[in-house]
């Protein structure tokens, strides 16, 4: 079985004498298919190499430090990271691990095009009436939608906390605008009164709503809250 680790724990498995393949996920779902091949590869290789998973969501330390989009995979030898990779799959995952352990030639290589594709955003994007289905309510991600209007000053305020959010808590949450008066759809949807207001959605339900300009800190507590 994969080994599950965590933000205390992580530092210790990293350095291990075994070489070490590393699999962060966002805590919602993990692929089916993925998962089977770590078992496998846990079982089948067990003394040759540590396979371990950990729980970005959960464990906000390890993921602000290796910030990549998720699942993301990291191997060490001898405490040392020697690759990493973004969004792995369970074939790309066997490819690692072939190559790794001598199996198998060395798996092709990102292009920039495909690195700046699988970077996590650090800045809020713009949603509409449109794209909010799939750019939040099918998100692999927790999602915080900024729900605002121009003429707004409240919504002038937490702005900057919005954006603020967005790099800090990227590949954990996905921060996201949206113009109440350019889509009214989706503004009277989710029942929203006042703005500014910001809605946290998980798996495609909304799991807090702060109505009005809250400070920073009850805003960041209300999103740690939800990201444990």
């Amino acid at each position: 079985m994969p080994l599950n680790t965590n933000d205390q724990s992580v530092d210790r498995v990293l350095s291990s004498s075994f070489p070490v393949a590393l699999v962060l996920w966002n805590g919602t779902k993990l692929d089916s298919s993925l998962d089977e091949t770590l078992r496998q590869v846990a079982r089948d290789d067990a003394g040759r190499l540590i396979v371990a998973k950990l729980n970005a969501q959960e464990n906000p330390q390890t993921a602000a430090r290796f910030n990549d989009t998720l699942p993301g995979l990291l191997i060490f030898r001898n405490g040392q990271e020697t690759t990493r990779a973004s969004r792995i799959t369970s074939a790309s995952f066997r490819q690692h691990i072939d190559h790794l352990l001598g199996r198998g030639p060395a798996p092709a290589a990102e292009s920039p095009a495909q690195q700046d594709q699988a970077r996590p955003a650090s800045k809020p994007v713009t949603v509409n009436d449109s794209s909010f289905q799939r750019d939040v309510l099918d998100s692999d991600l927790p999602v915080l939608v900024d729900l605002w209007a121009e003429w707004c000053p409240p919504c002038r305020m937490i702005a900057p906390i919005v954006e603020k959010f967005a790099g800090e808590y990227a590949g954990r949450l996905k921060v996201a605008k949206l113009n109440v008066d350019e889509n009214p759809y989706t503004s009277s949807r989710f029942q929203v009164q006042s703005i500014p207001t910001l809605l946290l959605f998980r798996n495609g339900k909304v799991i807090e709503r702060i109505v009005g300009a809250a400070p920073e800190p009850l805003l960041r507590g209300k999103i740690d809250a939800a990201l444990r």
